[in-house]
C-alpha cells in the first residue's frame, strides 16, 4: 500500500472529534479521535487549513514555530480590543510590542477553538485563496494535548488524540510506520542537528520558504554577503527586513537525516535554525506533544500543482513567541 492510502485508511477510521468526543467503532484501539484536513494550496506554498470564523469560510497558515495566533489586516470582520499587549520576539532577535484582539468563534472542520486571542500584527495585507481570505498563522499552542500529522508531500494535516497508557506508548510511531527518525522535541519545537559537525538547535518553521540558518553558523562574513547580490534575496516580515545569503550545507544532519548538498540561506540577524517548506515537502512530520517528541519519515512529493508562493510573510516568517507585557 503506497504512504498515500496508508494514511487515508488510518484516518478514514478515526471519529471526528469537538469538545465531546465521539469515537468511532471501528478506530484503533489507541486513538481516541482526530480530526483530518486537506492541505489548500500548492507546491511551494506553506501549510494552509480551511477554517471557519464565525461561520464565514476562511483560512489559516500553519506553523509550529509560532505558539499562539497571529493575523494581520482583519478588513471585513468585527474585531474586539481586549486592552491589553504582548510582547513579541522573532527570530529571537527582533522584540515589538503588539495589541491582542478577538474577532469570533474560529474553527477546524469539527474541532471548536472558541474565540481565541489573536496577536494583531502590522504590515501583513491579507491574502486570498481562492474565495477564503488568509488571514494569518496557528500555532501549536492549541494542540498542545494532541499530535499533529503535517503530512506535505501528499496534502494532509491531522489533529490525533493517541490515549496515554502504557499498553499505547508506541503508538505514534507505529502510526508512522518504519524508517521514521524519532526525536525529542523541545518547548520551542526544536530539535537537535549537526550543521557543518557542530550540535545546533533547529526550529521546525513551515512557513519558511527555504531553510534558514544564523549566518555565523555557516561562515559567512556579513560583509560578504551583503557584496554579493547574486546570491542573497530580502526576508520580509511585518515592518523587518533582513539579508539573506544563499549556500550549501556540508557534513550536516538531523539524527540519522543526511542534508548534506540543502541549498539554504544565511541570515545575520537570526538566533536559532529554521527548518522550512523545502524539509518540509519531503518529510511527513508527526508532532506527539503530550511525549515532547517528533517524528520525521522522508518521503517523495505527490503534490505536482504549483502554488502561489503563499506565506505568512511576503518572504518568510521567523520564529515568534509571546510573553505578557507588564
Amino acid at each position: 500500500m503506497n504512504m498515500t492510502a496508508r494514511f487515508g485508511a488510518v484516518i478514514a477510521a478515526f471519529a471526528v472529534f469537538g469538545s465531546d468526543p465521539v469515537l468511532a467503532q471501528e478506530k484503533p484501539d489507541c486513538v481516541d479521535g482526530a480530526v483530518t484536513l486537506p492541505l489548500l494550496g500548492g507546491r511551494g506554498d506553506s501549510p494552509i487549513l480551511p477554517a471557519t470564523l464565525d461561520g464565514k469560510e476562511i483560512a489559516l497558515y500553519f506553523s509550529s514555530a509560532f505558539d499562539a495566533l497571529y493575523v494581520g489586516d482583519m478588513e471585513g470582520f468585527e474585531t474586539e480590543d481586549m486592552h491589553k499587549t504582548l510582547s513579541i520576539l522573532t527570530n529571537r532577535v527582533h522584540t515589538e510590542t503588539r495589541p491582542v484582539i478577538k474577532a469570533g468563534q474560529l474553527k477546524l472542520g469539527a474541532l471548536d477553538l472558541q474565540t481565541p486571542d489573536m496577536i494583531r500584527l502590522d504590515d501583513y495585507p491579507m491574502q486570498q485563496i481562492g474565495t477564503r481570505p488568509l488571514i494569518g498563522t496557528i500555532g501549536s499552542v492549541f494542540f498542545e494535548n494532541l499530535a499533529v500529522l503535517l503530512d506535505m508531500p501528499h496534502g494532509v494535516f491531522a489533529l490525533i488524540r493517541f490515549r496515554q497508557d502504557e499498553t499505547c506508548a508506541k503508538a505514534p510511531s507505529e502510526f508512522i510506520g518504519s524508517g521514521a527518525q524519532a526525536l525529542p522535541l523541545s518547548g520551542n519545537d526544536s530539535v537537535i542537528g549537526q550543521i557543518d559537525g557542530k550540535k545546533r538547535e533547529l526550529t521546525l518553521d513551515s512557513d519558511v520558504p527555504v531553510t534558514t540558518l544564523p549566518a555565523s553558523w555557516l561562515n559567512v562574513p556579513k560583509e560578504d554577503a551583503e557584496k554579493d547580490t547574486h546570491s542573497s534575496a530580502v526576508a520580509v516580515y511585518g515592518a523587518l527586513h533582513s539579508l539573506l545569503h544563499r549556500t550549501t550545507l556540508k557534513d550536516s544532519r538531523i539524527g540519522n537525516i543526511s542534508l548534506d548538498g540543502m541549498p539554504v540561506f544565511a541570515q545575520t540577524d537570526l538566533g536559532v535554525g529554521l527548518l522550512g517548506v523545502d524539509f518540509f515537502q519531503s518529510h511527513i512530520v508527526l508532532f506527539d506533544y503530550p511525549n515532547h517528541r517528533v517524528y520525521l519519515l522522508p518521503a517523495r512529493s505527490q503534490i505536482t500543482h504549483a502554488g502561489s508562493g503563499l506565506h505568512f510573510d511576503r518572504f518568510r516568517e521567523g520564529q515568534a513567541s509571546v510573553k505578557e507585557k507588564r
